[in-house]
């Protein structure tokens, strides 16, 4: 039997500046949560930062965790959340069953333009991995939008890509959808 309590997911909302990442890993690493995923990115100048850890100490809940965060930034513009992880997560596709590819799109924003264009990625049972919107470009009239996303091998590559090209021309984007490996080979410096 294990002694380690149950892992956890913590968010961390809030106006961005130097030292949250090094505050919010000091105190956990003081409560002893080993992070054993993290990711994070700047919205807006608002700070967005997931945490999964595991804490050492079976006794260790998501109140005291919560607690210690939330006493740790006093008086700061910071919203936490922390929620157990069910060791029971939803069955992933077997790795080998899906492609990774990365779909850029540019061009004028307007309403709706994420929800068409992940609307067709969902149709094809597509999962999306990482996106990213807004990405600065030398044109402020033109957004960009990418996305990382695995696609089912079973998915007929020539309906899947007629549906992104239409929906794209839809939306007055232009698209493109490369293989991860030749994305990262094309813009690799």
């Amino acid at each position: 039997m294990s002694n380690h309590a149950e892992k956890m997911m913590i968010a961390v909302f809030g106006q961005d500046r130097p030292g949250i990442v090094a505050r919010v890993s000091g105190l956990l690493a003081e409560m002893g949560c080993n992070i054993e995923d993290a990711t994070q990115t700047i919205l807006h100048d608002r700070f967005a930062g997931m945490f999964v850890v595991q804490p050492v100490k079976e006794s260790l809940g998501r109140e005291q965790v919560l607690g210690a965060l939330e006493d740790g930034f006093q008086g700061e513009e910071l919203t936490f959340w922390v929620s157990p992880m069910e060791e029971s997560a939803p069955p992933k596709p077997a790795q080998g069953t899906t492609d990774p590819f990365v779909l850029t799109t540019i061009g004028p924003d307007q309403l709706g333009l994420v929800a068409g264009v992940t609307g067709v990625l969902s149709r094809f049972g597509v999962n999306i991995t990482a996106l990213r919107a807004n990405v600065k470009t030398e044109d402020v009239s033109q957004w960009v939008m990418i996305y990382e996303v695995d696609v089912p091998k079973s998915v007929d590559r020539k309906q899947f890509r007629e549906a992104l090209y239409g929906k794209a021309q839809e939306l007055d984007q232009r698209l493109s959808l490369q293989h991860r490996d030749i994305f990262e080979t094309v813009h690799r410096v």
